[in-house]
């Protein structure tokens, strides 16, 4: 797979939408570390064929993914095994404000 930066830090690239049990996500071609710097975690927001997409980027050993809801592929009728352009990038606003607390609005 390709990637590539903009000025603005935006990694564009090709990926497979690939589902593992019941969790739907794209592969990343890239380290966000690399990419972005050391962080404690990578919020990231972005377009996938076009459509608006946010969340926290996880890892597994090395490796790192976007994780897509069932209601955001419902929506945009991206289908696993799809092939689709993802536009991403650090969202910096959201890298300052302290993570959620789980089941707290």
């Amino acid at each position: 797979m390709k990637c590539h930066a903009t000025e603005r830090e935006e990694r564009i690239f090709a990926a497979t939408v690939q589902k593992v049990d019941s969790f739907t996500f794209v592969a990343l071609p890239f380290s966000p570390r690399a990419a972005w710097g050391a962080q404690p975690r990578f919020p990231v927001s972005g377009m996938i064929n076009g459509l608006a997409v946010q969340g926290t980027l996880g890892v597994e050993g090395q490796n790192y993914f976007l994780r897509l809801s069932a209601a955001w592929l419902r929506a945009s009728g991206i289908q696993i095994g799809d092939q689709v352009t993802v536009k991403l990038s650090l969202d910096e606003h959201r890298l300052s404000a302290p993570p959620k607390e789980q089941g707290r609005p």
